[in-house]
């Protein structure tokens, strides 16, 4: 009798910490939900979907990087400053937030990767789906979820996206685990200060919660059956390049691209099948019995090589080739800088570069000519500069080099990349197909300093994932321009109820304003003569 309370007292204080563990919430609130009730009531098109996450999608992919060298930091001091631990606890609250959103993205397509549901390509019928009748046992199980998806008609396209879209945000969380998350919770020392003693109350223990959400073996077992699906999925289409899903969804080709770019699925498609069958245990204690956590140490010990492996020269916006102007001679390099002068603006197009899908235009990044030390002297901007660094460096805790150092060196072009705002070389900006390059003449010297001013103010500032130009702790690329040129009026969008410009929205000032005129233009890695401005223009229309 004894025996048998003792194991009821065990099943009942299970039942209870199952109850209170979130993955195990998380699950059932997926299963309590029916995939075909969400292919029918979820119409929503799936690049709406995409667009409303874009920002969280970008800024996952940069805060892999920034984590990164956040650890390489850190890992090496034999006592962690003020400033660090307060750096510590801000990167914790930012992820929790980065982290919440992604999670209510899986959460929202979770019910078609259940283990009650049966996913098929199937392209001989339209697309159906059905549940496949069968006597329950005597645990209850639930009937099975039978989805025959057709690529080839428009139900069938759409739930390919849902899946891929899920699919994505399961791997940029998994990914930033694996090669950013996974080193300071294996640093003894920073998982230590991160769990108990470095950081606000509200925020110790987060990084256990993490890795144990990470090693949950159902979430797994959710993104292994999204992963099969996809990879037959990728090889249907490979099979038929000229099918709609292929040719013509962009949609469907920027989720292909951030699947193919994870690590996560490449690791996950080596695996053999007795790695994650039934017997596999997945946890954050089995670190070394198990091949997958292996291959955690050993992706998470190389994290930087990974990294630079799946993004190019500026984190965060993932590449498949190198621009055409990336291999530009010296001498027409020095041509392009002889034509420059300071506060010229720079659109540039890198239409390989994942990030750049989802920019409406022609144009998907800006930059500002800063100058050389000679003009700036001659306008009045040198003597200011150390001033600026130190200003700078205090708001904002840019580590960069002083600017005097940074012009010297032939850092030229003040930009908002996904790190943040730096001042980089030519050189570094021309990963591009097509550059052009555009002037404000109506402009004296006087108003010029003020613009310069204006524009090294912003270095070290965040990038704003929002694309809000109303707002000015952080900034994008276009909203740099914006805010230099801060007496000039410019036009803007609304979206998702912020007012955003974009880079077309700043080369439209030689349509609307004759005060700009057009410097130089580079179409596909060559140089462009004639009227130029009606070259512009004929790339807005």
């Amino acid at each position: 009798m004894v025996k048998k309370g003792f194991i009821f007292f065990l099943l009942v204080q299970f039942s209870f910490a199952q109850q209170s563990d979130l993955n195990f919430i998380f699950d059932q609130n997926a299963n309590a939900r029916s995939a075909i009730e969400l292919i029918q009531t979820d119409t929503t098109n799936v690049g709406d979907v995409i667009y409303s996450y874009q920002s969280q999608i970008e800024y996952a992919l940069t805060w892999r990087s920034i984590a990164i060298q956040t650890y390489e930091s850190f890992s090496g001091k034999e006592v962690l400053l003020g400033a660090d631990l307060n750096y510590l606890n801000y990167a914790v609250v930012e992820y929790k937030k980065m982290r919440s959103a992604l999670l209510k993205g899986i959460g929202r397509f979770a019910p078609l990767t259940n283990e009650t549901v049966s996913l098929k390509l199937y392209n001989k019928k339209p697309s159906q789906f059905y549940h496949k009748r069968k006597v329950r046992n005597l645990w209850g199980r639930q009937s099975q979820e039978m989805l025959l998806i057709n690529p080839n008609d428009k139900i069938g396209r759409s739930v390919i996206k849902q899946i891929k879209l899920g699919l994505v945000f399961a791997l940029l969380l998994y990914d930033n685990y694996l090669v950013a998350v996974a080193p300071f919770e294996q640093n003894q020392k920073l998982r230590f200060v991160m769990n108990e003693t470095g950081v606000d109350p509200e925020n110790r223990g987060y990084l256990t919660e993490v890795s144990e959400s990470y090693t949950d073996s159902k979430k797994m077992g959710r993104m292994i059956r999204a992963i099969k699906f996809i990879y037959q999925v990728s090889k249907w289409e490979a099979k038929n390049p000229d099918a709609e899903l292929v040719m013509n969804d962009p949609d469907n080709s920027y989720l292909n691209l951030l699947i193919s770019g994870s690590p996560s699925y490449r690791e996950i498609l080596q695996m053999d099948e007795d790695d994650l069958g039934p017997t596999f245990k997945f946890n954050r204690m089995n670190v070394i019995n198990n091949k997958f956590s292996d291959r955690i140490r050993k992706m998470s010990n190389d994290a930087t090589e990974q990294v630079s492996k799946m993004f190019g020269n500026t984190a965060g916006m993932m590449v498949v080739r190198k621009g055409k102007m990336n291999h530009l001679s010296s001498q027409n390099r020095s041509k392009i800088i002889s034509q420059m002068q300071p506060m010229d603006i720079l659109l540039e197009k890198a239409p390989f570069r994942l990030t750049d899908y989802f920019i409406p235009g022609y144009w998907c990044h800006v930059g500002i000519w800063a100058g050389s030390e000679i003009e700036l002297k001659a306008l009045g901007v040198w003597e200011e500069l150390p001033k600026l660094h130190e200003d700078v460096v205090k708001k904002y805790e840019y580590s960069g080099p002083d600017f005097h150092t940074a012009i010297r060196s032939g850092h030229q072009i003040i930009e908002a990349l996904r790190p943040g705002v730096q001042i980089n070389t030519l050189q570094h900006f021309l990963n591009i197909d097509d550059l052009g390059v555009i002037r404000f003449q109506g402009q004296s010297n006087e108003q010029k300093k003020t613009y310069l001013l204006n524009a090294f103010r912003q270095i070290g500032k965040n990038y704003d994932f929002s694309f809000d130009v109303e707002s000015t702790e952080e900034i994008v690329c276009s909203e740099l321009v914006y805010v230099s040129y801060d007496d000039l009026i410019w036009d803007t969008s609304k979206s998702l109820g912020r007012y955003t410009i974009s880079p077309d929205q700043v080369a439209r000032k030689l349509v609307d304003d004759d005060r700009f005129e057009p410097v130089l233009m580079y179409l596909n890695g060559k140089a462009v003569e004639g009227d130029l401005r009606n070259k512009f223009n004929a790339l807005l229309d």
